[in-house]
């Protein structure tokens, strides 16, 4: 079973994220995990990603961002801006996979993050 089980949802209008809100996530049984269906809307704008990650507790230890492919730029300049706010914030990107029409980038707290002054 992939991560995603292990992982709580936050999904918005504009976009999605998963999150994990606790240290030890609550076990669905194998049934109720097989028949789950997760409806996952990308984020299509900077400025929203930006909004979520900035309204995260910053206890947060790994949450997942889905991005559309929209926001993919061949430099690259608008998904520094968004891993830009989650360092800033004290959170790494680990990986991402790619889906149809949208990556999804794991984040997790830095190691050496010792809770920087707020920046933002």
């Amino acid at each position: 079973m992939s991560s995603m089980a292990a992982i709580g949802g936050l999904n918005g209008m504009e976009g999605g994220a998963s999150v994990n809100f606790s240290a030890d996530p609550p076990e669905a049984p194998a049934l109720a995990r097989s028949k789950a269906v997760t409806h996952v809307r990308p984020f299509t704008s900077v400025e929203a990603a930006i909004a979520a990650l900035e309204s995260l507790d910053r206890e947060l230890k790994k949450f997942e961002l889905a991005v559309a492919d929209s926001l993919q730029d061949y430099l690259g300049v608008q998904m520094a801006q968004i891993t830009d706010c989650a360092l800033a914030r004290g959170w790494e990107p680990v990986s991402f996979l790619q889906k149809d029409g949208f990556r999804v980038y794991r984040y997790e707290a830095m190691r050496s993050y010792k809770g920087r002054s707020k920046r933002r």
